[in-house]
């Protein structure tokens, strides 16, 4: 039986906090290293939680990752989808040579440590 992957991830206590409670359920990230090694079944360790990745999805944009997969299930706390945007720009710390990458949808569920 292969083993899966343990990744680190940080986020911020507040999405943390989402995440166990179960409203945010997808982790949006630069599709770059380490997250573009990511795979289905892999684990995320964030700081206090430990998740199991469901579902990984590339994107373009980040317009086209929340619109598909819900800006509220990225980014609980958004009141529509263009301040979902500005949250995670600044969030991601992006750079103009990061879009080019696109961007990674992980779907992910909290598990028991």
């Amino acid at each position: 039986m292969l083993s899966k992957a343990l990744f680190h991830i940080d986020i911020k206590p507040e999405w943390e906090a989402a995440i166990r409670d179960g409203k945010k359920t997808v982790d949006a990230r630069v599709n770059i290293q380490p997250y573009a090694d990511v795979k289905k079944g892999d684990m995320v360790r964030y700081s206090s939680i430990h998740a199991r990745v469901k579902r990984i999805i590339g994107y373009y944009g980040l317009n086209d990752l929340l619109q598909h997969e819900g800006f509220k299930n990225v980014v609980p706390e958004a009141k529509d989808i263009n301040e979902a945007i500005r949250i995670l720009e600044m969030d991601l710390h992006m750079h103009d040579v990061e879009r080019s990458h696109g961007f990674l949808a992980l779907e992910i569920e909290p598990v028991a440590k």
